[in-house]
């Protein structure tokens, strides 16, 4: 699929008239994908660690590097027995749906991975790519171009900082922001820079919808169904 340069400037094409929907954590395994593009999800996000030399999906961080255990909110759990990462996930959803990177860590080995699964996979669909390691984005921009940036922010002085200093940065697209730091005016502020704004994570649908109304471009659930239905009735 080739973008138009108007499309390009969008999370989704202006006949949905809503904000895109982002499927939370719907990469990290071939089922979830599946059910994400069953769910008619606009993207399919997708957690991405660099390990060994390839990605990995998955929420999850290792403990330590050399050991096969993993660690989420308070959990202890072992890695799946079959690797999954972003090639495979390329292949299982065969340009069905957008997707949402996620990164987590890599350095420039990240964007490395990103150009080598792309070009193996002849990936024609879109790809947006976030991460909280600013510096990261900025090296897969240097090898994958094509791919928008969406710098991620969680708590209120990552944000300030952004806005401190989104003048001089011309390399992001956009904003992945956790949805209780924004505002009405702080999205106008965004938008006035010529940045799109995706919310997460939001699985309050009243929420959804309050955010949707205030003018995100994006919204990161796990109640891609449900989520959905409110804001195309409204």
């Amino acid at each position: 699929m080739t973008l138009t340069e108007t499309e390009r400037r969008l999370l989704v094409s202006p006949q949905k008239q809503r904000p895109a929907i982002i499927a939370h954590k719907a990469g990290n395994t071939a089922a979830k994908a599946i059910s994400a593009i069953q769910d008619v999800a606009d993207y399919l996000e997708v957690d991405l660690w660099v390990h060994d030399d390839r990605f990995e999906a998955r929420h999850e961080a290792r403990v330590l590097h050399r050991l096969p255990v993993l660690f989420d909110n308070g959990r202890f759990s072992l890695p799946p027995k079959r690797p999954f990462g972003l090639a495979e996930l390329l292949a299982h959803t065969e340009g069905h749906i957008d997707i949402f990177l996620d990164l987590k860590n890599g350095g420039a080995q990240a964007g490395r991975l990103a150009r080598r699964a792309i070009d193996e996979a002849d990936y024609q669909h879109r790809l947006v790519a976030s991460s909280q390691l600013w510096s990261v984005l900025r090296g897969l921009h240097e090898l994958v171009p094509e791919v928008d940036l969406f710098y991620s922010m969680g708590v209120r002085a990552q944000l300030d900082l952004f806005l401190s200093v989104s003048q001089r940065d011309t390399k992001p697209r956009g904003v992945s922001c956790r949805h209780t730091l924004l505002t009405r005016e702080i999205i106008g502020e965004l938008h006035d820079r010529g940045l799109l704004v995706v919310a997460w994570t939001v699985d309050d649908v009243d929420r959804a919808e309050e955010l949707a109304e205030m003018g995100v471009d994006g919204i990161t659930t796990h109640r891609v169904v449900e989520i959905r239905g409110r804001l195309e009735r409204t």
